[in-house]
């Protein structure tokens, strides 16, 4: 194992957040480098390198950010000739559209089956603190597995085309044992090492059983990890989340067990988002009457569960458009009202823009807004995501 050392410490014996058939045709790639006798599948030769532009920004202010490719954590001028993307890349890119004036809204654009553990977690987290800055919306453009689907949940609504697929919410573990390789090569090595574990994952000997149980706590811990930001991102409980068993969703099914919110494309994305940022800048009131801290303790105070049962009395498509266009809004708080009218969709975007114009003017615009999620009640002060924001503030949103 002498070719490409870097590249296979980071597919081996590490917990993967990709949908396993990726991993096959990256195995499969890496087997000639290896010196290992492994076809490579058909799949793999059909990757082509991917030109990389920052981002692009719509001429009415959408910023478009690219979630696609194999996912890393970084990866070191590969992309280009290698269909990666890594997580250092997208953070930049994002956190630079949340503190962009002239960036309204935010569409992620995924088409990915995942990748890396490193970095994916800091980045979920950003992408989730930006939504206080900017309205975040996600479109899986034919995958958002694995990784990619935890980028995409980050976002207030996901949209999946009819032929898309979403979730396979798990952690996958490979480890490569070449001894029987070894033995028929003639090869015979002998590993010494200080520490009792340092040899363990070796390749060339069988993997102990403390080596597997170290891995299985560790795949354990990174699923635990997933299943709690994807059930924070999407306002789903744990159990339903760990219910799917990293099952793939495709189309409408995605909808129906709520990893999707709709059937759409990307244009459609694109144009719901384009309605939602089309009124007012959102902003907070000067002069002492109403702080940051007071707008998050008023988010903090509405009843979920009650808009929930209301929506699910009304009819859930509707309802839940209104849900997201409080969030969207920046007015959570006022979902519940418009739902016990009975409004629609429309009164409720009216409804909105209204309320927006009729606030005191003398405002400045909040680079913390309150929380638009919708469906589970945060801490503003928790640390992850509060760090996000504080390091989205430090940025430069005005």
């Amino acid at each position: 194992m002498k070719h490409l050392p870097h590249l296979a410490m980071r597919v081996f014996d590490t917990p993967l957040l990709i949908a396993p058939q990726k991993l096959e045709v990256i195995l499969g790639v890496l087997a000639p480098h290896l010196g290992l006798e492994v076809p490579v599948p058909v799949a793999a030769v059909a990757v082509q390198p991917a030109s990389r532009k920052p981002y692009e920004v719509t001429p009415d202010g959408i910023a478009i950010i690219p979630v696609e490719g194999t996912l890393v954590h970084k990866s070191y001028g590969m992309d280009a000739v290698s269909g990666m993307r890594s997580y250092v890349e997208i953070q930049q890119e994002v956190e630079d559209a949340a503190t962009d004036p002239a960036v309204k809204g935010i569409l992620l654009d995924v088409d990915s089956p995942g990748g890396e553990v490193a970095g994916v977690f800091e980045l979920a987290d950003t992408i989730y603190a930006a939504r206080s800055a900017k309205p975040i919306v996600a479109v899986a453009n034919a995958n958002a597995l694995s990784g990619a689907y935890l980028l995409a949940s980050c976002a207030q609504r996901v949209y999946s085309g009819q032929s898309s697929s979403l979730g396979s919410i798990g952690v996958i573990v490979s480890h490569l044992d070449v001894t029987g390789s070894d033995e028929k090569l003639g090869f015979k090595y002998t590993i010494m090492h200080a520490g009792a574990r340092k040899a363990d994952f070796n390749p060339h000997v069988p993997l102990s059983d403390e080596a597997r149980a170290t891995i299985e706590a560790e795949l354990n811990r990174t699923y635990g990890m997933l299943v709690k930001a994807v059930a924070r991102n999407r306002g789903l409980p744990e159990a339903s989340v760990r219910e799917t068993e990293a099952a793939r969703y495709f189309g409408e099914d995605a909808v129906n067990v709520r990893l999707a919110d709709r059937l759409g494309t990307r244009q459609d994305a694109l144009a719901d988002l384009r309605q939602a940022v089309g009124g007012p800048t959102i902003s907070i009131r000067q002069g002492g009457r109403k702080t940051m801290q007071d707008e998050a303790v008023d988010v903090q105070a509405v009843d979920v569960e009650a808009i929930r049962s209301e929506a699910r009395t009304q009819g859930y498509a509707d309802a839940r458009e209104i849900v997201e266009l409080c969030a969207l809004a920046g007015m959570p708080g006022k979902a519940a009202g418009l739902l016990a009218k009975a409004a629609t969709p429309s009164d409720a975007r009216q409804f909105l823009m209204e309320a927006r114009a009729t606030e005191d003017a003398a405002e400045i615009r909040s680079h913390v807004m309150p929380e638009t999620g919708t469906g589970v009640k945060t801490n503003p002060e928790s640390g992850p995501v509060m760090k996000a924001v504080e390091r989205l503030a430090a940025k430069g949103v005005n």
